[in-house]
């Protein structure tokens, strides 16, 4: 682009250049080359029309007011007519006429006189695309070729003249004059950019429009009459001579019409202006409801806008809370049966609040709640609602009170007030009302977003809280040549109340334990870290299953909440002798599979938290069995036989049928196929409970092997 532009004016110039030369040459000598005069026309047109194409790529236009434009073009003829004057008041030869043509009596008018005649050409062409832009604002279809047409028109009155002699005629040409007059007048009535004026702008364009009327029509004057310019541009050439007169007659005609619609328009200016402000302020709310999230930076936006606006002295807002069963917070008072709570004041104080909403008895706000729609108090002075007011009369004389709804409820509520009687009319609360379901918009978006950080720092603390309960499971399973384990606890929620542990007791004795807390989420989860400290404290002093559950629940049975209880089976593995006893608190069975047997080993016991001394004590039982090389033992919580498919439960038959069909394959495996099968059953949906599973194969005794752990291995290695 920017190369484009020097091609542009290094063109220009060389022509300019061309046609000065032939000019000078002319002066002195006779020259009887017949296309030299063609030639002479082709410069001077071809100059201005590159001058023209770098005018118009030049982007800067598009940056300035209409206003602003008429100014640069009443600037622009000022200064032309300062030239002129200076031009015409130097003691020049002029030009003489000689066979309808003008011919310069000497070298500084031949110079002088070019050098205006470009000058009034370049000020032609910027003037001309100064009124384009004007004319084409908010363009249509229409006006683009009305426009289309009037340069057409131009261009043809002035090419009309191209092979004329400078006091040479033509009628052809006066016609195409008049009616390149005429679609002027049309198409200065495209004046759009006059309603977009703010009361300044319109004074200024009213100001501007007149004198660029009044020097135009001078310049049209000193342009087309027989004056030294007039001759200069005559002799320069002829169509740009045309060219000028015409732009500068199209342009006197836009500024008429532009004066005398602007003042048609003044009288509306104020409330165009209010109109605009109120757009801008509303536009200005839409953008703080998604790019503000502070409660008091929006509360202090939106009672600032409210006084901007509708031209009110004191405004103020309340805000409700979300529920009405919300306590009572710092600054709120219950009012109504509502918590009000006062979060923003402009020009008014909390007495003076008062006594336009006193509490107690019948007031604005308690109409408010009531309607649920806005309402006017034209004139405070009389009405019972403002019992105090009568001495207080410098507080207000009108009133609006605009209620703020959303989704939830009411919100808030908005007030404005004027100094005098009937100072509100129905478009003020209109911009109000408009106001307040912005406010409202952005109020709950702040809400909301507060709640969504509480929530995101919540969520963040349960995932510490879930990072840490994994961290109370064994991070390593026992290992031992005669036992092949494998087991995994996945909670509903965040964190849950299952547990499982183990302990070796060196000795040749594995200890296996199964816990689920009654309940969900973090209650339970604290239940179940209080149960991986018993049983890390007592699992090594009591080798009894039974022995161990009783103290277990003592000490568990005086911090449990009455409401909750803990089921634990607790199995021991003896590998010398390969014998496991069993005992529960209330928890699911034990399954065993022994070659094509399946059965659940189900000692009574009652649930740990319950019951203290020898009510606890007298319920557990336990259980003894053999254990023959291969069988498999499964160890889970109800989350596996209570997943559900609607109204169906997995249930204890589909385990055990489950297990037997996979009992020669690892503990690994025969844990995965488990859980895949309740995955499968329950159509792969969320777990609603949590599920632990511990899957014990006996691969037969090794005493040289059994007496002590080997090498252990990481869970889910």
């Amino acid at each position: 682009m920017k190369v484009r532009r020097i091609l542009y004016l290094a063109g220009a110039f060389f022509l300019v250049l061309v046609k000065f030369t032939i000019d000078l040459i002319g002066k002195n000598v006779e020259l009887d080359f017949g296309g030299l005069p063609v030639i002479r026309e082709i410069a001077a047109i071809g100059a201005f029309a590159l001058v023209y194409l770098l005018l118009k790529a030049t982007p800067v236009r598009n940056e300035i007011s209409p206003v602003r434009k008429l100014g640069l073009a009443l600037v622009g003829a000022g200064v032309l007519l300062l030239v002129c004057a200076i031009y015409s008041a130097l003691d020049l030869a002029g030009f003489d006429s000689k066979s309808l043509s003008l011919v310069p009596l000497d070298y500084l008018t031949l110079f002088l006189g070019s050098l205006v005649s470009l000058v009034f050409g370049l000020f032609g062409i910027a003037v001309f695309l100064l009124m384009r832009d004007m004319i084409l604002m908010n363009r249509k279809p229409s006006v683009r070729r009305n426009f289309g047409v009037l340069v057409g028109l131009i261009l043809a009155t002035a090419l009309s003249t191209a092979w004329l002699r400078p006091l040479d005629s033509r009628v052809a040409t006066g016609i195409l004059f008049g009616l390149a007059l005429i679609v002027a007048i049309v198409n200065s009535f495209r004046l759009p950019w006059i309603v977009g004026l703010t009361k300044k702008e319109k004074i200024f364009g009213l100001l501007y429009g007149f004198f660029l009327f009044v020097l135009f029509v001078i310049l049209d004057v000193v342009v087309g009459g027989n004056t030294l310019v007039g001759r200069s541009l005559l002799y320069y050439s002829y169509p740009l001579r045309e060219f000028v007169l015409l732009i500068s007659v199209c342009v006197t005609i836009y500024a008429g019409l532009a004066f005398v619609s602007t003042l048609f328009h003044l009288p509306t200016a104020e409330a165009f202006d209010r109109k605009r402000s109120e757009v801008s302020s509303l536009h200005s709310l839409s953008r703080l409801v998604t790019q503000v999230f502070d409660f008091n930076e929006l509360v202090d936006t939106v009672t600032a806008m409210t006084l901007e606006v509708v031209g009110a002295s004191r405004c103020w807002l309340e805000v409700f809370p979300v529920s009405k069963d919300q306590p009572v917070t710092a600054g709120s008072e219950v009012l109504a049966g509502h918590q009000v709570r006062i979060a923003g004041m402009k020009n008014i104080t909390r007495e003076q609040i008062e006594l336009l909403v006193p509490p107690g008895g019948e007031n604005v706000r308690n109409d408010v709640i009531r309607g649920s729609k806005p309402l006017l108090v034209d004139k405070i002075e009389g009405d019972p609602r403002f019992p105090v007011w009568r001495h207080h009369k410098d507080v207000a004389g009108s009133l609006v009170v605009v209620p703020l709804i959303s989704h939830a409820g009411l919100a808030g509520i908005l007030y404005a007030t004027k100094k005098e009687a009937f100072g509100f009319v129905k478009d003020d609360v209109d911009v109000i009302s408009a106001f307040a379901d912005q406010a409202t918009v952005a109020i709950e978006n702040s809400r909301l977003i507060r709640e969504s950080i509480e929530r995101e720092r919540l969520f963040r603390e349960m995932l510490v809280a879930q990072e840490m309960q994994k961290r109370l499971l064994p991070q390593f399973l026992p290992s031992h040549s005669s036992l092949d384990i494998d087991a995994i606890s996945t909670p509903a929620f965040e964190v849950g109340g299952d547990y499982y542990d183990f302990v070796d007791f060196g000795d040749g004795r594995v200890g296996v334990i199964v816990g689920d807390v009654s309940g969900k989420g973090v209650s339970a989860a604290f239940y179940m870290s209080e149960m991986k400290g018993i049983f890390q404290a007592l699992g090594r002093m009591y080798h009894s299953p039974k022995e161990f559950l009783t103290h277990a629940n003592e000490a568990l049975v005086c911090s449990i909440d009455k409401h909750s209880f803990v089921s634990v089976i607790y199995a021991m593995f003896e590998l010398e002798k390969g014998r496991v006893t069993v005992a529960r608190a209330g928890h699911c069975p034990l399954l065993r599979v022994s070659g094509d047997r399946a059965t659940y080993v189900r000692p009574n016991g009652l649930g740990m938290g319950l019951r203290s001394g020898s009510i606890f004590e007298n319920a557990i039982e336990e259980e003894s069995f053999d254990l023959q090389e291969g069988d498999v033992c499964v160890l889970y919580t109800d989350g596996l036989t209570e997943a559900r498919r609607e109204e169906d439960e997995f249930g204890y038959e589909r385990l055990l049928e489950t297990t037997r069909n996979v009992r020669d394959r690892t503990a690994a495996e025969i844990k995965d196929a488990i859980l895949s099968t309740v995955s499968d059953f329950t159509n792969h949906r969320a777990n609603d409970d949590d599920v632990t599973l511990v899957i014990v194969k006996w691969k037969g005794s090794d005493p040289r092997e059994d007496r002590a752990i080997r090498n252990r291995r990481r869970i889910n290695e």
